[in-house]
């Protein structure tokens, strides 16, 4: 596009007055407390009125039931989540939780990272990696009392841990067993004070359906990752596919789609500003019952030293994948990844400053004990539990630089930390069952060889390099005391520079035979202990001497979490009980239920309030503005659509065009990422993908004034499968009728 042609874009957009990035807002008092990501068996019981003076048409008594919709249809995709939209077990999910299935099938000159993919057939959905799993809660079972009986009788911290712990793993075993074609887990909930035995049915074949453009999907890159006004199409498709018996199986040519119970229907009408919205997902982890002390732990030390690491990381990996697409590929999803955590973490520590989140903190635990010291059987019953708890978490502080490091060497690095892996499952498989650690039980065997098959397509001698040389520069630069006992056992206590770091890193992947991907699932299969002794492998021999460490730091973990084990469940009652029941367990990555409004914001005091909806008008106006390049760079096919305004019944008059995402006043967090949002009548209105960046500091405390879910409209979707992707047989399937699709 020639300049003279770009000033005529922009100005027929200005003339057409769409460019709406804010609002008069006038934001509606609220008639509910906002927050809380919610047990769907506390809905009816706690917040039944409220939602129905929202307008919630369905019955709230359906979230008491997971085999029934709309719980039976919510999905987890490892880490994030998804729902089903079609009773041929066709599931939606965001464009970035699918990085992995779209690096899995790509290589150099098919980048599908970068282009996208349509399966024009069922033959052509392509398998999404040995690693991908769809997930469905089919049962949540209080199991408090027998994981605590006779509990406070044992005094010693560690065998308090072990013991619920083999508790654990019997009751995992036996639902498994009970129920084949599940994946169990056992889940603290109310700061430990309640446990539920997790039963999710568990789909292993998993196919990549429809991904957009990556500069559809992640339009703006990480310029406006966490910003509003968004306009991203963080959308994609998968589908999960069982065995020709309806029962989970691993990929097979034989297989068949898996027939979803329940789905969700796409939504016939647009949401409105004031509307009711509601999401259900897996939300990973909130700190909000925290003491005051471990939120400026987090503050002070834990955000700015994984901000500072993230950067380094992305910098390496950037630096030794410059101009080679494959590379590129491979290294994509952790850039990505790094990228998103370490702006967040930025957005937390500012948010933190700006509302003065410590000194709140510390005037709520102020409340707090006073609250206990008011009434004599309270101070009976809780006494001086927030001081124990800081007690032992300030045991931590000694080696937490050293514990972090050590981490980054083994985990950033494929082969290192494959090669602990081997170490140790040769260690523990001698042992009965319940006895191995956790992860290394039978039930793993075959998840961890399918993690090095996944490992594999990242892994290239060059980021090896880079990476190892990074982190074991990180434990060069430590205080002498405070050095890693693998960078010991590497260099010795003196400090190495770089190029000595450099040699040593080239010599241990010259003599290595492990990046042979079958030498590793070999070892794992067959090796014992006293044969890995025996191997003149180099990272062998280092993870065998790094793995008492591992074991060591393992133990230390062990016995806080059993001295926590009725610390925690104290103090949080302690705060339940002062705030009258009304404190929302923190997430934990298993089902929950968050509801609220559609919403604009103020991003600070005086500041016009935005308007709740971004439209495909802007989109092409970001893209005129920045010349078309990258992360703006949106394909020439969608411009084209919204050039010759091919909008049909997918535009708003009130958004002014195509909506592509709105907020709301709902609390997520990361996990939520994929989340199916619903109106008032249960229908799929969009998807959640993302928070403000004046709001993240919510995991640690909600903001009701200006934290926003960011969310992407199902008009949108629709509107791109249809006349932009040429997806309408997709559109067919979830049970919409396509205009364009075919007839371009």
């Amino acid at each position: 596009m020639t300049k003279k042609q770009m000033a005529r874009w922009i100005g027929a957009l200005l003339m057409a007055g769409n460019l709406c990035l804010t609002g008069s807002g006038g934001a509606a008092e609220r008639s509910y407390e906002p927050g809380g990501m919610w047990m769907p068996s506390q809905i009816a019981r706690v917040h039944g009125e409220t939602l129905k003076k929202l307008g919630f048409e369905l019955d709230p008594k359906v979230f008491d039931n997971l085999l029934e919709f709309p719980l039976n249809a919510i999905v987890s995709v490892g880490g994030g989540s998804a729902s089903f939209v079609s009773p041929d077990g066709l599931v939606i999910t965001n464009h970035h939780c699918i990085r992995g299935p779209l690096q899995y099938n790509s290589k150099e000159g098919r980048n599908l990272l970068q282009e996208g993919y349509t399966a024009r057939t069922r033959e052509e959905e392509l398998p999404g990696g040995p690693t991908a799993r769809l997930t469905v809660t089919t049962a949540v079972t209080d199991v408090t009392d027998r994981l605590f009986d006779g509990l406070r009788d044992i005094q010693d911290d560690l065998e308090r841990y072990q013991t619920i712990e083999k508790r654990k793993k019997e009751l995992v075993k036996e639902a498994e067993a009970a129920t084949p074609g599940t994946r169990c887990e056992v889940a603290a909930y109310y700061g430990g004070s309640k446990y539920y035995l997790i039963t999710r049915l568990e789909i292993r074949d998993v196919r990549l359906v429809w991904a957009p453009h990556e500069r559809v999907g992640n339009f703006g890159g990480d310029i406006d990752n966490w910003m509003w006004p968004r306009h991203c199409g963080d959308f994609s498709l998968l589908r999960g596919y069982v065995g020709p018996d309806g029962k989970p199986a691993d990929y097979s040519k034989d297989n068949v789609p898996y027939k979803s119970k329940s789905y969700f229907k796409l939504a016939k009408e647009g949401i409105k500003e004031g509307d009711l919205a509601m999401v259900i997902g897996y939300p990973g982890r909130t700190q909000r019952i925290a003491t005051a002390y471990e939120v400026r732990e987090i503050l002070n030390w834990e955000y700015p030293r994984a901000v500072e690491l993230a950067q380094k990381h992305i910098d390496c990996l950037r630096a030794v994948s410059k101009g080679n697409e494959e590379l590129t590929i491979k290294v994509t999803d952790a850039v990505e990844g790094q990228e998103n955590g370490k702006k967040k973490r930025q957005g937390v520590l500012e948010a933190a400053k700006n509302i003065g989140l410590a000194d709140k903190k510390v005037a709520e635990e102020k409340k707090l004990k006073e609250w206990i010291a008011a009434m004599p059987d309270r101070s009976k019953k809780y006494g001086d539990v927030v001081e124990q708890i800081d007690t032992l978490l300030k045991e931590q502080e000694k080696n937490r630089e050293k514990n972090l490091v050590f981490g980054k060497i083994v985990g950033g690095s494929t082969l290192l930390s494959s090669a602990i892996t081997i170490a140790r499952l040769a260690e523990e498989r001698p042992k009965p069952d319940l006895e191995r650690e956790s992860g290394y039980q039978e039930r793993d065997w075959q998840r961890l060889e399918q993690a090095q098959e996944r490992a594999q397509k990242n892994y290239a001698r060059v980021i090896e390099q880079g990476v190892l040389e990074l982190f074991l520069g990180e434990a060069a630069a430590l205080p002498d005391d405070q050095r890693p006992q693998i960078y010991v056992e590497l260099f010795g206590k003196d400090q190495a520079d770089a190029d000595a770091i450099k040699a040593k890193v080239s010599e241990l992947l010259d003599k290595t035979a492990l990046a042979d991907l079958d030498k590793r699932i070999e070892l794992l299969r067959k090796a014992d202990t006293e044969s890995l002794k025996k191997s003149s492998d180099p990272l062998i021999q280092l993870a065998l001497k790094a793995l008492p460490v591992v074991k060591e730091n393992e133990e230390k973990g062990k016995r806080l979490a059993g001295a926590m084990l009725f610390l925690r469940p104290k103090f949080f009652e302690a705060l339940n009980e002062m705030n009258e029941g009304k404190v929302a367990p923190d997430a934990n990555s298993t089902i929950r239920v968050t509801f609220g409004t559609v919403r604009g914001f103020s991003p600070a005091p005086g500041k016009p309030e935005y308007f709740p909806f971004t439209n495909v008008w802007e989109m092409a106006e970001k893209w005129a503005k920045n010349k078309a390049e990258e992360p703006f760079e949106a394909p020439q096919r969608i411009i084209a659509a919204v050039n010759e305004k091919r909008f049909g019944p997918y535009a708003d008059p009130k958004v002014g065009g195509v909506p592509i995402d709105f907020l709301t006043d709902l609390d997520i967090t990361g996990g939520n990422s994929g989340s199916p949002t619903l109106n008032a009548k249960g229908e799929f209105t969009g998807i959640v993908f993302d928070g403000n960046i004046e709001g993240v500091g919510s995991d640690l405390v909600f903001q009701e004034d200006v934290t926003r879910a960011i969310h992407a409209d199902v008009r949108y979707f629709e509107w791109l499968l249809d006349a932009v992707d040429d997806g309408g047989h997709l559109l067919r399937e979830m049970g919409v009728e396509p205009v364009f699709s075919g007839k371009k």
